[in-house]
């Protein structure tokens, strides 16, 4: 910044007035530029980290490894981590846990995020965000609205020499 903190924040120096000098001698001395000048002058070495140590995780007695064979929504059902409060996200959404930690867990456990008193609204709307693009519709939506697309689009019939040739209507949902 050309030493404006320092002229604003720096004491006041006093003036020194420079003596005129010889162009031999200024080759001679060659007076370093501002930018140098401000830099010290440190010699850096570098030099390779010691390796580290192996990583040692630490497993708990309630840390241990489901088995997801079964499906995943039964070993989640066995996951002895879960605590109330704790988010998942299922085919049908985010669900909350509000069961006890100590019991074995149910479906009936877990109750959808938009009717949960343990989420905040600004969560429950980042949430809604990260999970759903914006202008998605729920899933129980877009099934009634294809079962609607399906029963009121006709197949189209076009004239060909034989006789009424069908095209096939190629349906894109976003």
């Amino acid at each position: 910044m050309g030493g404006l903190f320092e002229a604003l924040f720096s004491p006041a120096r006093p003036v020194v007035e420079a003596q005129p000098v010889s162009p031999a001698l200024a080759i001679e001395q060659r007076l370093p530029s501002r930018r140098e000048a401000s830099r010290p002058r440190l010699k850096i070495r570098y030099a390779a980290l010691p390796k580290s140590e192996p990583l040692q995780l630490h497993v708990g007695d309630r840390q241990t490894p489901i088995s997801i064979s079964s499906g995943p929504m039964t070993a989640l059902l066995k996951d002895p981590t879960l605590r109330p409060g704790d988010i998942v996200v299922l085919k049908d959404g985010a669900r909350v846990f509000t069961g006890n930690e100590d019991k074995t867990h149910s479906v009936r456990d877990f109750e959808p995020v938009s009717r949960s008193a343990m989420v905040d609204r600004k969560t429950k709307a980042l949430l809604s965000m990260m999970i759903a693009p914006v202008g998605a519709l729920p899933p129980d939506e877009v099934r009634k609205f294809m079962a609607r697309l399906k029963t009121s689009t006709p197949q189209t019939g076009l004239q060909a020499e034989g006789g009424v040739q069908t095209v096939s209507m190629r349906i894109i949902t976003p």
